[in-house]
């Protein structure tokens, strides 16, 4: 579907009831098109945001220490022998 800017003004609820339906919607200016109207994207599941794991994984004291790195280091190298 193509509209001229005027007329997309006039009836942008019906374009983007279009949009919504799966149409194709061009909004032109002059004959040429200058925007396609495109459906958003579906916003993100509410438990996969930041924070969806609070409470249920726990970090003990340190854990982000130079200290503890080292710590994880030699492990691993000793594995590694």
């Amino acid at each position: 579907m193509e509209t001229g800017i005027r007329e997309a003004k006039n009836s942008l609820s019906k374009l983007v009831e279009a949009v919504r339906n799966g149409q194709e919607v061009f909004i032109t200016s002059r004959g040429q098109r200058v925007v396609q109207m495109i459906a958003a994207a579906p916003p993100p599941s509410p438990a996969r945001g930041r924070g969806f794991l609070k409470d249920k994984i726990r970090l003990y004291p340190g854990w982000d220490s130079i200290e503890e790195d080292q710590r994880i280091a030699d492990a691993l190298d000793a594995d590694a022998e």
